[in-house]
């Protein structure tokens, strides 16, 4: 079967299309502000605005162990832990709303909050 002009049509508009949706992924939660929650036990020990921040943000949070947070502009990250098994310094820098990090033994939790909705789910990043 030969391609007639319509297929190259077809074909181009589905490159387009996967274009902007490749550009929209890349630019989604760079708009807006960006907010950390740190929790404890369901308990607000700290929220940083993060959009902005000026100056690198350490701290620690104590309990059954210990968990150095490090905030910048625009990122969040368990830096140090005590606990055993270290699951929340291997997580990485948080950086979108939505994201979030947990220390179950020490029972911290940061959730990264922005101030547009968007979607709950991102397929294919």
């Amino acid at each position: 079967m030969k391609p007639k002009a319509g297929d190259f049509l077809i074909a181009l508009a589905a490159l387009l299309l996967a274009g902007v949706i490749a550009v929209s992924g890349a630019t989604r939660g760079t708009a807006g502000t960006l907010t950390a929650v740190v929790t404890q036990d369901g308990r607000t020990v700290r929220t940083i605005a993060l959009t902005g921040l000026r100056e690198r943000i350490v701290f620690t949070v104590d309990g059954a162990y210990e968990n150095t947070i490090v905030a910048e502009d625009g990122a969040i990250w368990f830096e140090e832990a005590t606990c055993p098994q270290k699951t929340c310094v291997h997580m990485g820098r948080l950086t979108r709303a939505g994201q979030t990090a947990v220390c179950l033994e020490n029972k911290v939790m940061i959730k990264l909050v922005g101030s547009e909705d968007g979607p709950d789910v991102v397929i294919g990043q």
